[in-house]
């Protein structure tokens, strides 16, 4: 989702807490009220209570660790990956035509359904992990890619090929800060899916150490469904903080796409 450019910024993150607010409030009404059995819907502040005690769980912390530890590798493996393949595809039409019909046969393959096929070849740890966030890390980045070499001004790398630029100048001058902010956007989009499949990984095996693994433990006792919900407001407030430092260093490195 993207907000008008008319907010402001202050004015975006003002109605993105109230909106956080209500429904922590609409949460709270029907745990109070008993609208939703507690066992199902614990009222927010206890949600909450319980996902700021679980900041000082060192064995917790250690978990969300290791969750992003996966998460990390396996989105760095897919850019690594993706990039250049993107690269290669948007400046070579003729790689891209052969190529095409393998990218779309495996493109629409659902990451989560190869989750038990990669665990029997590697295993049920973090390789298994990494090489399925890798593989739907890959597809944002690609795609965002071959479209950002697509959106390049013909006119600007005509022009440096007029003066006599070559074509690893045209492409390091012109091509590659034209595409950048396309890429960037992929990379945002890959984060988010990299710590969904990460979180997701961890809850179908059901054992080792991480967040996901944390809530499928809380699952299976009575009376843990607080626990559930902690762990799934650290796995948002996880995903809302990465999205959010991914955009500011967008903004920062690459002044010029918000200019544009």
């Amino acid at each position: 989702m993207t907000a008008p450019a008319s907010l402001t910024r202050s004015r975006r993150v003002l109605l993105g807490t109230f909106g956080v607010v209500a429904v922590l409030a609409a949460g709270e009404v029907a745990g109070r009220a008993g609208l939703v059995q507690r066992a199902y819907l614990p009222p927010s502040s206890e949600v909450v209570e319980r996902a700021v005690r679980l900041a000082g769980d060192p064995l917790f912390l250690d978990g969300v660790g290791a969750t992003l530890g996966v998460w990390a590798y396996g989105l760095l493996l897919g850019c690594a990956v993706a990039v250049p393949l993107g690269v290669l595809f948007g400046s070579v039409p003729k790689v891209d035509a052969a190529a095409r019909a393998v990218v779309e046969f495996l493109r629409p393959i659902p990451s989560v359904a190869l989750i038990p096929l990669v665990a029997l070849l590697l295993g049920t740890g973090g390789r298994m992990q990494v090489t399925v966030i890798a593989y739907a890390c890959v597809w944002p980045v690609l795609f965002n890619t071959v479209y950002g070499l697509g959106d390049v001004d013909p006119v600007a790398k005509d022009s440096l090929r007029a003066f006599g630029f070559g074509r690893l100048q045209v492409l390091w001058r012109v091509v590659l800060p034209a595409t950048a902010p396309f890429v960037a956007a992929g990379v945002r989009i890959s984060a988010a899916v990299a710590l969904i499949l990460a979180v997701a990984s961890e809850i179908l095996s059901g054992f080792g150490e991480g967040l996901g693994t944390f809530i499928a433990q809380a699952a299976q006792i009575p009376d843990g469904t607080t626990d559930v919900l902690a762990g799934t407001l650290w796995a948002g407030v996880l995903g809302l903080t990465v999205n959010a430092l991914l955009g500011t260093a967008e903004r920062r490195l690459m002044p010029w796409a918000r200019a544009r």
